[in-house]
């Protein structure tokens, strides 16, 4: 390939994330400036992380919903067949709920940490006609902070194991763009199977680290480095660009159906999207019939 080509082709997706982390570090300085001289309270700048998560939420609400326009695979086709009781971890302010049907949910809990983005997620989910069948809980999808949310909203009895949740309470669990960001990841994975019904299906559409060996490229996976070292986690939220997702999807426990396939595997930020189904049980569909 000429190597004018070679740039056309392959220049603007190694570089486009610098787009996005260029942005997430203005809303950064813009936050420091509002809470030191519109606020007026520049004690509150020596707490970081909590600077960091109202920097992130300000970005989301500037840009998250150009952010979700265009989302990889078959996105929107998963997440339009959810049916029954619906888990959300990370809505946000909601971006997304237009990709779901409302009719086919018998009820949803949206897990969202950012108490700024409830008011917008909450609106949201009226204008997509979920009304009262929409739960925001105020809690990550880690399971210290989730599973008493869950417990306090009514949906959920707490064994005497430990604090673990009972197994079986969600017909579907959606992660989109969400398990980049949660503290211990393969622990809060493993928290988000046992809260699935058997037969359940979780939907995830996740960005990854590179698979270079395989269908990615090394220069994608040495440009994931280089965003991470010029500070993409400080200043997006957490947010991961190097994480081995499907493997700890695959250690969570036994699928019946494991179907996650990379979109834009030699970009800098690649995706996997698709569908898990848990060992052990009768889809939401199936019950119903009988």
């Amino acid at each position: 390939m000429p190597p004018a080509a070679w740039i056309q082709e392959n220049i603007p997706v190694l570089l486009r994330p610098s787009l996005l982390l260029v942005t997430a570090i203005y809303h950064f300085f813009m936050t420091v400036f509002e809470v030191s001289f519109v606020e007026r309270r520049p004690l509150s700048l020596f707490n970081i992380t909590k600077l960091r998560h109202k920097s992130f939420a300000r970005l989301w609400t500037k840009n998250g919903e150009a952010m979700s326009i265009e989302m990889p695979g078959p996105l929107t086709e998963l997440l339009s067949a959810c049916e029954g009781v619906v888990l959300d971890i990370g809505p946000g302010s909601g971006e997304i709920l237009s990709r779901f049907d409302a009719t086919r949910i018998k009820a949803m809990y949206g897990a969202e940490p950012a108490e700024v983005l409830h008011k917008g997620l909450l609106r949201n989910a009226e204008e997509k006609g979920f009304g009262e069948k929409y739960h925001a809980l105020l809690c990550g999808g880690e399971p210290e902070s989730l599973i008493p949310a869950l417990h306090k909203s009514g949906i959920l009895d707490i064994s005497g194991r430990a604090g673990l949740a009972s197994d079986g309470v969600f017909d579907e669990i959606c992660c989109v763009r969400v398990l980049c960001s949660v503290p211990h990841a393969q622990e809060t994975i493993n928290g988000l199977y046992n809260l699935l019904k058997p037969g359940g299906r979780m939907i995830i559409c996740e960005h990854v680290v590179n698979p270079w060996r395989t269908e990615g490229r090394m220069l994608a996976r040495f440009m994931q480095i280089i965003y991470t070292l010029l500070g993409w986690p400080f200043f997006m939220g957490d947010c991961e660009l190097q994480r081995h997702t499907p493997d700890f999807l695959k250690a969570a426990g036994d699928w019946d159906k494991f179907d996650l396939k990379y979109y834009g595997p030699k970009d800098a930020i690649p995706f996997v999207v698709g569908e898990l189904v848990k060992k052990g049980g009768r889809s939401y569909a199936e019950v119903v019939k009988e």
